[in-house]
């Protein structure tokens, strides 16, 4: 089963500057491929230092590719709708994967939030359009090396790539859907579905999990890759105090999440992209942030070794293979805590998960 980190530069909660935050957000990107996980992710995120303070994640992938040498660098995601230019953002990817040997691994998505696509200066109700478009001009220049394109909202004269990709991204492109639409709409797109665990039950989210796999197979003609799902996760080996650390930092840093995408605001129902946000939305204002709170936590994943364990190969059971990205440094939680917490997933949940996985897979009753 794979495992991956994504680093989050969310400073709610941390007494660090700016500076301070970055290089122990690196120096924990470092960290992980010592501890034997199997890729890392930075987002990215502008105008909001509480929530994420990431707007750039090839440059910080750049970084990490000269730190290491084995584990794979991801995008989680970059959100194609504020790059005006695909073509430029091309030549970067080319350069990060060329540079890296092959192991950067291409997350795109759409985003979400007002404050951003403010920033930009782009119509929350262009977004799924200007992905979309943009997400075949760049998965078909890094194949082909050319991008030619002709459409509503870019337009792009015949270019070669340079350096020229000398490798497929078909293999290593992953795509983020939260809502239902989204989930369909991304797999027409092709690649790898990465979905937060953040709004829906683990039942919920296999249905939603097997809603896209139907329709992969349906528009690509060939089995899907394992989606990937996301969750906050801390470690301990005693319960009640993974409980009730996690509860404390965690809490700042959802505070700051809701903010930023305002998921308790008014404003998703007069959009024609993102109005399945708005029940939620609606619900949250309803019966407040405390709720809020603790349905969000409920769904993360928390607590001893064991207890961790249990809870994967449960989701592995209802959920059919799947890789788990785990995000673990939030609320202004000290580092040592955060890389203890690692290294207890490292050495006592992954190992136990992938031989009792390995088990279930060679057993006739899996699903």
């Amino acid at each position: 089963m794979h495992f991956g980190i994504l680093l989050l530069f969310a400073n709610a909660g941390s007494a660090l500057s700016d500076d301070e935050l970055w290089k122990a957000e690196m120096d924990l990107g470092e960290h992980v491929e010592e501890l034997g996980y199997d890729s890392v992710w930075v987002p990215e995120h502008h105008f909001d230092r509480p929530y994420c303070e990431s707007p750039d994640p090839l440059q910080a992938l750049t970084y990490l590719a000269a730190r290491t040498s084995r584990i794979q660098l991801g995008t989680g995601a970059i959100i194609l709708p504020w790059h005006r230019d695909p073509l430029r953002l091309a030549e970067r990817i080319s350069i990060l994967d060329s540079l890296s040997d092959g192991r950067l691994q291409l997350g795109v998505g759409r985003g979400l939030a007002r404050v951003e696509y403010e920033g930009f200066k782009v119509d929350l109700d262009d977004s799924r359009e200007r992905f979309s478009e943009a997400a075949q001009m760049l998965i078909d220049g890094l194949d082909s090396g050319v991008i030619e394109h002709e459409g509503k909202h870019f337009s792009q004269p015949r270019r070669e790539i340079f350096p020229k990709p000398s490798r497929s991204f078909r293999d290593r492109l992953f795509t983020i859907a939260m809502s239902p639409e989204s989930t369909v709409a991304m797999a027409e797109i092709g690649g790898g579905l990465m979905c937060f665990n953040y709004q829906y039950p683990i039942e919920q989210q296999a249905a939603q999990f097997d809603t896209w796999r139907a329709r992969y197979r349906e528009v690509q003609g060939t089995e899907p890759p394992p989606p990937t799902l996301l969750d906050f996760a801390y470690c301990h080996s005693d319960p009640e105090v993974a409980d009730s650390h996690m509860r404390h930092y965690l809490s700042r840093f959802y505070s700051a999440m809701v903010d930023h995408y305002e998921f308790d605001g008014k404003h998703f129902g007069n959009t024609s992209t993102y109005s399945s946000y708005q029940s939620g939305a609606d619900m949250l204002r309803e019966y407040g942030r405390e709720a809020g709170f603790e349905a969000f936590y409920g769904l993360q994943l928390k607590g001893s070794p064991e207890q961790m364990v249990e809870t994967l190969l449960e989701r592995r059971r209802l959920c059919g293979e799947y890789r788990q990205m785990l995000l673990v440094s939030f609320g202004g939680m000290d580092y040592k805590d955060v890389k203890e917490s690692l290294r207890l997933i490292s050495e006592e949940v992954i190992p136990e998960v992938n031989r009792r996985s390995a088990e279930l897979a060679a057993s006739p009753a899996t699903v």
